[in-house]
C-alpha cells in the first residue's frame, strides 16, 4: 500500500473482508469536506445539508466506537448498534472514518445517514493511508523521564498537552461546563482518597483541577498512524514540588513508588538558543484514572532532592515573579 495513494481494488476488497470479519473499532470525526454522491442506502433519507450549514469540524469531537457496536454487511455498509448517542451529531455530516488494518491507520471520507436499522455508514471506492508523519516542535518547556531497563537505558519524551497553560494557575472555568459535574465527582473522589490516607498528600491540589479536567474533557486523540507506537507523554502541570503528565491510548506505563531522572528544559530567549536544564529524580506519587475504558490516565511526580537555585527558577518561571 502506497502511503500517498488510495487502496487499489484489491486492497479494498480486503480492508472490506477484514472489516466484515473482525468488527474493528473506528473513530469518527467530523470532517470540512465537500458533500460527496453515495449509494443511498434506504427510500428514507435524511437531507444532507449544504455547505453553509454544515457543523465546523470543531464543533464535534472525535468519538471512538467499541467493535461491539458496529456491524459491517457484504456491500460495505457499516451499521451502528443500540444508536449510539456519542455520535448523533454526525448525522447527514460529512465524516472521516479511521480505523487499522493489520497495525496500519486507514481512512476514508464519507457520510453519516439513517436506515431502517439505525444509523450507518457507507464505506466509499476511496480508502486511504493516514499519513505516517511525525512533527518535531520546538517548545518553550519539555522534558524526558530515563530509568535503566536491564542494561539498556529508556528515555521517554514529555510535551506539552495542546490547550493548557503550564505558566497560570489551573482554574476550575478552564473545565468545560458540560463535564463539570463529572469533574466534580471525581475530583471529591480524589480529595476523599487523601483525607483517608489511600493516597500521598497533594499539597494545595491545584494540580487536581487539571487532572480532572484532562480524565473528562470530550476530544480525543486521532489514533497513529501506526498501531502500537508509544506517544510521548503529555504535560499538564509543573510546580516546585512535582510535575503532573497525562496519557492517553499507547504510552509507555508508569507505576506507583517508581523512581525517575526527569529533566526539564526551559528556552530562555524567543529564539530557542538559550536554554535552562533542570535535571531532579523524582518518584511516582499517584496514578490517576477515571475508572472507565476511556485509556486516560494521569501520573504526579514528586521531586526529590530539587536544588536550591533550580526551585529558585521554577518558582520564578511559574509565577513570573521575582524572589528578594
Amino acid at each position: 500500500m502506497n502511503q500517498e495513494k488510495e487502496l487499489t481494488g484489491i486492497e479494498r476488497e480486503l480492508v472490506l473482508q477484514y472489516l466484515r470479519d473482525d468488527n474493528v473499532p473506528l473513530t469518527i470525526t467530523l470532517e470540512e469536506k465537500p458533500l460527496m454522491t453515495e449509494t443511498e442506502l434506504s427510500e428514507n433519507k435524511t437531507e444532507l445539508p449544504s455547505a453553509d450549514e454544515r457543523v465546523p469540524a470543531s464543533a464535534v469531537f472525535p468519538v471512538a466506537i467499541p467493535s461491539q457496536q458496529i456491524t459491517v454487511l457484504d456491500k460495505g455498509i457499516i451499521l451502528l448498534k443500540n444508536q449510539v448517542r456519542s455520535v448523533q451529531p454526525f448525522l447527514g455530516k460529512t465524516v472521516r472514518v479511521q480505523f487499522y488494518f493489520n497495525h496500519l491507520g486507514l481512512y476514508f471520507i464519507t457520510t453519516m445517514k439513517e436506515c431502517s436499522q439505525g444509523l450507518a455508514i457507507v464505506v466509499p471506492s476511496s480508502i486511504k493511508r493516514v499519513p505516517d508523519v511525525i512533527v518535531k516542535c520546538n517548545y518553550d518547556f519539555s522534558a524526558t523521564l530515563s530509568f535503566s531497563s536491564g542494561t539498556k537505558s529508556v528515555t521517554l519524551e514529555c510535551i506539552p498537552e495542546a490547550g493548557y497553560d503550564l505558566f497560570v494557575q489551573p482554574r476550575w472555568d478552564s473545565i468545560e461546563t458540560e463535564v463539570q459535574k463529572a469533574a466534580k465527582k471525581l475530583l471529591e473522589k480524589f480529595v476523599s482518597e487523601v483525607k483517608s490516607g489511600l493516597s500521598a498528600p497533594v499539597g494545595n491540589g491545584l494540580q487536581l483541577i487539571n487532572v480532572v479536567r484532562f480524565l473528562t474533557q470530550r476530544n480525543l486523540s486521532l489514533p497513529p498512524a501506526i498501531e502500537g507506537r508509544c506517544r510521548p507523554f503529555g504535560i499538564i502541570y509543573v510546580d516546585t514540588s512535582r510535575i503532573v503528565l497525562c496519557a492517553e491510548g499507547e504510552c509507555a506505563s508508569l507505576s506507583c513508588g517508581e523512581t525517575y531522572l526527569l529533566s526539564m528544559t526551559f528556552a530562555l530567549s524567543s529564539s530557542r538558543l538559550l536554554k535552562r536544564i533542570i535535571d531532579v529524580q523524582c518518584e511516582v506519587e499517584k496514578v490517576y484514572s477515571d475508572d472507565s475504558e476511556s485509556g486516560r490516565s494521569c501520573i504526579s511526580l514528586k521531586f526529590d532532592g530539587l536544588k536550591k537555585e533550580d526551585d529558585r527558577f521554577l518558582y520564578e518561571r511559574l509565577s513570573g515573579k521575582k524572589l528578594e
